[in-house]
This record gives structure tokens, sequence and C-alpha cells, in this order.
């Protein structure tokens, strides 16, 4: 019986082909998993803190009362030290803005604040923040 050696190099080279492929293929998957972005942490933070004011009943009637300072003190606590911030409240049907630097990535996150026990009068606090120079 006289094997064709051949033949089976060519199957072999065929499977370390396809093994050397499915090794690049699985390291570029598994580079690109990796990557952070910082703009998660950003967006994670913002999402706390408007989380942090909005179930805070004094800070509601606040946002209801379109208090911008108190709450701008309170955030400024909260926020870390390498970032400004400016927030803006206003009616729920209302497009509010605030001015911000041209030069940076502003990252917005918005969230409603409808009533408090004793009244009802929906607001929108948008929460805008960049990094320092």
């Amino acid at each position: 019986m006289v094997m064709n050696k051949k033949g089976w190099l060519r199957i072999v080279e065929a499977v370390v082909a396809i093994i050397i492929v499915f090794g690049v293929v699985v390291v570029i998957i598994s580079n690109q998993s990796n990557k952070y972005e910082p703009t998660d942490k950003i967006y994670e933070k913002q999402l706390q803190i408007l989380d942090i004011v909005t179930k805070n009943d004094t800070l509601r009637e606040m946002i209801l009362a379109e208090n911008t300072v108190n709450i701008n003190e309170v955030i400024v606590k909260m926020i870390p030290p390498n970032w400004n911030f400016s927030t803006c409240i206003c009616n729920i049907s209302d497009v509010c803005g605030v001015q911000t630097p041209i030069d940076r990535n502003i990252y917005v996150k918005e969230t409603f604040v409808t009533s408090t026990l004793t009244q009802y009068n929906p607001k929108k606090i948008r929460f805008f923040v960049w990094a320092k120079d």
C-alpha cells in the first residue's frame, strides 16, 4: 500500500493555514472588546449624578422651580475636578441649551422631573459636561 505523500502534505498545509487564520481572527476580536471608551465613564457619572438629584425631594422642588444656581452648587460637589459642566432646566416641550465651548467634546444627558408630592409641573434638566483645559 503506497500512500500519496503530496496529498497528505497539502491537507496538513490547509489545516495549518486555517488554524493561523482562526488565531488572527480571535486576536483581533479580543483586542476590540478590551478597548476602553472614556465616554462610557462620563455617561455613567452623568447618570449617577442625575439619579441622585432627581431622587432627592428638596432637589426635585428646586428643579420644578427652575433654580439652577442651587442645583449647580449640589452638582459641583459630585463632579470630578477635571470636568466643567452646565445645566439647563426648562419645560418638557421646550428646546433648552446653554453656552458650551465649541472646541471640546460635549456630553449631554437629560432627565425629566414631573412632580413632587404637592405639585405637578413637569420639567426637564439637561446636564452638559466637558473636559477642563
